[in-house]
């Protein structure tokens, strides 16, 4: 079973649902230098082609089934095609980071998603705008959980280890074993000779495959760890970083606030 890279680094809420509109073909409709400074938007094109040019790309041509992600401001501009001018539906939305910054973790999302995964979104867009629209009791609750639902699978498609990478069975195996023994800190030269590479061959791979160092990745799954077992209840400060591994409770605190954003102790106080 695959695990995704980056397990630990993407913490977020939509907490705000500015709008959801479904357009009607035009081929009038165009946008020039538009700028969303409060907003996040996805927009899933339902038919036609639009023309697109954003982050210093010339005149993307978007298709039925694609997913275009806007970052909070960002200046891009689109028009419809003039013979077959698309239907899109479109969220803007917020977000609130639980831990780190928002605006990095939805960095991974590219700009402009396609292919059968991105098509399969069609209908959690759909339901958006059904629950928009009808604005039952709870609507916001649904809509925001649906947004969050369609992060989720562009996160997931965009960080998931690809199988067929080289090593990358070999490089799975590595992380499920620093995930199941969290109590252990592995050496690089350890894992590279579990995944049967040199160890700089594996320091290059493990950092493309994760976006992190092996160094970096064995914290994360520490502090993470630690996280849950304070706000169990299980433990203190103290006991949290011995039952990770850490007989440093100052370098604990201090890493578990460069990862986490917090201070261990305000987990303690809830």
């Amino acid at each position: 079973m695959a695990t995704d890279t980056y397990a630990d680094y993407f913490d977020f809420v939509v907490t705000d649902i500015d709008y959801v509109i479904q357009r009607e073909p035009d081929p009038d409709w165009g946008v020039t230098s538009m700028v969303n400074s409060s907003s996040y938007i996805l927009a899933y094109a339902t038919s036609g082609l639009a023309h697109y040019r954003f982050d210093g790309h010339e005149d993307l041509l978007v298709r039925e089934g694609d997913v275009l992600f806007f970052p909070k401001g960002m200046a891009h501009s689109g028009h419809a095609d003039e013979e077959r001018p698309w239907s899109f539906l479109s969220v803007a939305f917020d977000a609130e980071a639980g831990a780190g910054n928002v605006d990095e973790q939805l960095s991974v999302v590219d700009h402009l998603n396609r292919g059968s995964f991105a098509s399969r979104l069609s209908a959690h867009f759909a339901e958006l705008h059904l629950a928009w629209t009808q604005r039952k009791p709870g609507y916001l609750i649904r809509c925001r959980a649906i947004t969050m639902t369609i992060l989720h699978e562009l996160i997931r498609q965009q960080t998931l280890p690809h199988l067929d990478s080289p090593h990358a069975r070999e490089l799975i195996t590595v992380i499920e074993l620093m995930r199941a023994n969290y109590r252990q800190t592995y050496a690089v030269t350890d894992l590279a000779h579990r995944a049967g590479l040199s160890p700089s061959h594996f320091r290059a791979l493990f950092k493309q495959f994760t976006g992190l160092t092996a160094k970096e990745y064995q914290h994360r799954i520490k502090i993470a760890k630690a996280k849950e077992f304070m706000l169990s209840g299980e433990c203190n400060v103290t006991q949290a970083a011995t039952r990770v591994g850490f007989a440093d409770i100052y370098y604990f605190s201090r890493l578990f606030k460069k990862i986490d954003g917090r201070n261990p102790s305000e987990l303690i106080r809830r």
